[in-house]
């Protein structure tokens, strides 16, 4: 029996014991089994507290009886069977599951950085262990309170949160109150911080160390410990440290806001030509408009500039960007949205964004819904568990409502405590000949699928629709509120399916970092 199968049997109560243990080896070793389950589970348990549809003719009170009881033991079959699988799977897949860090410390902030470790980004948190810097500067803030700025082709190892090790290399050091005594070892020497400011320069198995504020306690193998106050210095033979020799962990601000202000004019240099694409149904950059006396006008870029493609802001507030003179649009409260009406219809789409989720507090979390769900309308979102969720519908003729045409796609999870709060690209694309559905995160393809309902030719639209709500519900639908919880810097609408290499390039060119 296929996945789907056994998940009804169980459901049913007709389940055997060898398709429980098959069940349930499904259910334990894959995410995408048990998010079936629980759907078809709550989907099942919906139905069944529907109220019957009104015949016009009294039933018999035994009928009445019988239907409440069994009913009401469906209802608890059903139930028990979600809570038979959290005792099954949850007590072990869900605690290996759980959103936990080990981290001790974070990467602040970087400047032109380049990591031997290349996941390593602005904003990641980090567990003990080793961090290799090749070239740039790199802060790292300790959970302590201690920050540590690192410059050049340098090596710390990240002992805790207290404590930390430089390897090799150049770092600076500053240490609030809050954080005093943390500890920074060297070959040959230990630093004990007493609430200060310092620099330290390991080359080989020789440490130096200058003081530019506080007092610093330094701990070596054969002599007494030393206090070190402001601009005292101690070095070995062969290494040497001046104070001109580091740049001031305030001076680092200053040059990251240069660097934000060059990546803008660079970025609007390339959206300039990007919305002369003739494939762009709809090109939203989410700048004010000078004429905008309302500021609720968001203007549809792409060349030709068809008005009647802007788009209306409803509740959603005006923040900043990817950079600080850039904006975007913000999303709380379950009113707001931007409100858009495409004409047309068509054959391909690729949905592209640049999105900071704060939050995958809903079920469905909206990115672009339509207005209720009508043939050939798509629907993109973010799902519970983080993942991106495309979805389009040909329902069979005849069917209004219902039917089995709803093809749904899930990428997996990509949102979730290390990539919230941050700026990230996400797309997707959708041909209907193929079939073929792609999503990108941060410029990486992270899934493909065909539906097994697809078939080839039918057209897609939009009509009224909104970004990050859904504007008008199906009639009675159980998840009507799915306001996303965050922002939107920039959104793309084509007719045709970019390829991975143009978003990539997206990716990269639209990059704040």
């Amino acid at each position: 029996m296929n996945l789907e199968s056994l998940i009804q049997a169980k459901l049913d109560g007709e389940i055997t014991p060898e398709q429980h243990t098959q069940l349930e080896a499904l259910l334990r070793n894959d995410w995408q089994a048990r998010r079936l389950y629980l759907e078809l589970a709550d989907q099942q348990a919906r139905l069944l507290q529907q109220p019957a549809v009104n015949t016009g003719r009294l039933k018999q009170p035994s009928l009445i009886s019988r239907t409440v009881r069994w009913r009401t033991s469906a209802l608890i079959a059903s139930a028990a069977a979600i809570v038979l699988l959290a005792f099954i799977v949850w007590p072990r897949a869900a605690v290996d599951n759980e959103a936990i860090s080990n981290g001790v410390a974070m990467v602040s902030d970087t400047l032109d950085a380049v990591f031997a470790e290349t996941a390593v980004r602005s904003g990641d948190t980090i567990a003990p262990g080793k961090l290799t810097l090749n070239k740039g500067l790199a802060q790292i803030e300790f959970f302590s309170g201690a920050t540590v700025l690192i410059e050049g082709a340098t090596q710390i190892e990240i002992i805790s949160a207290w404590e930390a090790r430089c390897v090799s290399g150049r770092v600076r050091v500053r240490v609030p109150p809050a954080a005093k005594g943390f500890l920074m070892h060297a070959p040959d020497v230990k630093l004990e911080d007493l609430g200060t400011e310092f620099a330290l320069n390991v080359t080989g198995k020789d440490s130096a160390v200058h003081v530019f504020d506080g007092e610093v306690i330094a701990h070596t193998k054969h002599k007494a410990p030393a206090s070190l106050k402001v601009g005292m210095s101690l070095a070995s033979t062969t290494a040497g440290v001046s104070p001109q020799d580091f740049l001031p962990i305030s001076e680092l601000q200053g040059l990251i806001r240069q660097r934000e202000q060059r990546r803008f004019q660079q970025w609007q240099a390339w959206s300039e030509g990007v919305s002369k694409d003739s494939r762009l149904i709809a090109y939203y950059t989410f700048q004010h408009e000078p004429d905008d006396r309302w500021d609720r006008l968001v203007s549809n870029l792409a060349a030709p500039q068809l008005k009647l493609r802007a788009g209306g802001a409803v509740g959603a507030k005006w923040t900043q960007g990817r950079w600080p003179a850039k904006e975007a649009l913000e999303f709380k409260r379950p009113g707001d949205r931007l409100r858009l009406n495409l004409d047309g219809s068509y054959t391909a789409l690729t949905l592209s964004a640049w999105v900071k989720v704060d939050s995958v507090d809903k079920k469905y979390n909206s990115l672009l819904l339509t207005d209720g769900y009508d043939n050939g309308e798509p629907h993109w979102q973010i799902y519970a568990d983080g993942s991106l969720m495309f979805s389009i519908i040909y329902r069979p003729d005849g069917i209004t409502r219902g039917g089995d045409g709803n093809q749904i796609y899930f990428s997996k999870p990509v949102f979730g405590p290390d990539s919230l709060g941050r700026w990230h690209h996400i797309a997707v694309s959708y041909d209907n000949q193929s079939g073929q559905v792609i999503q990108y995160f941060d410029g990486a393809e992270v899934s493909r699928e065909v539906s097994k309902l697809h078939h080839a030719g039918r057209p897609i639209s939009y009509g009224p629709c909104e970004l990050g709500n859904w504007g008008l519900p199906t009639q009675g639908h159980p998840f009507p509120i799915r306001n996303l919880n965050g922002a939107i810097d920039e959104f793309a609408i084509y007719a045709a399916v970019l390829s991975g290499a143009e978003i990539q390039s997206i990716f990269e060119n639209g990059n704040p970092k």
